[in-house]
């Protein structure tokens, strides 16, 4: 199986992070693709042209990152990394809000390089900055809710948070969110995260 992906991406790092916790490395061929260099390899296997994207072995082509994870944990691991979830929506619902922060990281991110063209639109800026804070605020106040099993919400979280720092140091999260904090050194601790560090 192929697994298409940046090491810069936080979405393919949850993928790269189940991988490792199920230790599904033999079976599983990390492929690194630049989304923005359009290579053909990668269009042809998902038209969005995103990343992550799992090919498997039959042809059968999986995307987005939380299907992929899903693939991941149940059909190739013992599918714990989601169980808690499966009837909970108020799990469900924080899992999704962890996907939406990642997302505007990213479309911040992309903001940021539109900023070298002389592009960068201010309303999306500002909107951007205070989707982050408030999402922020929302996680620091409800880390209680967390399951206390290792999860996808875990994974997708601190994926988020490690992505904060890599890319978006400006925002100097760490301040007034000490739950989040200590939630993420711990994160970074895991085997899993320390062998998928993101990176250019």
């Amino acid at each position: 199986m192929q697994l298409y992906l940046t090491y810069s991406s936080p979405f393919a790092r949850t993928a790269r992070i189940v991988v490792q916790e199920h230790k599904l490395q033999s079976c599983i061929n990390e492929h690194f693709s630049h989304p923005f260099h359009n290579q053909q390899e990668l269009i042809s296997n998902n038209p969005l042209g995103k990343v992550p994207c799992l090919n498997l072995d039959n042809g059968t082509v999986i995307m987005d990152s939380e299907v992929i994870c899903s693939y991941l944990d149940k059909q190739l691991g013992d599918g714990r990394l989601s169980r808690e979830m499966e009837n909970d929506w108020n799990l469900r619902t924080l899992y999704s809000i962890t996907s939406g922060l990642m997302e505007t990281l990213v479309q911040r991110q992309m903001e940021k390089l539109r900023e070298r063209e002389g592009l960068r639109s201010e309303f999306w800026w500002q909107r951007y900055n205070s989707a982050i804070n408030r999402t922020l605020d929302f996680l620091e106040s409800n880390v209680s809710i967390l399951p206390e099993q290792f999860s996808l919400i875990h994974i997708n979280l601190g994926a988020a948070l490690s992505y904060l720092d890599f890319r978006h140091e400006d925002l100097n999260w760490r301040g007034k969110r000490p739950q989040l904090t200590a939630l993420s050194e711990a994160l970074e601790a895991r085997d899993s995260f320390s062998a998928t560090n993101l990176h250019e």
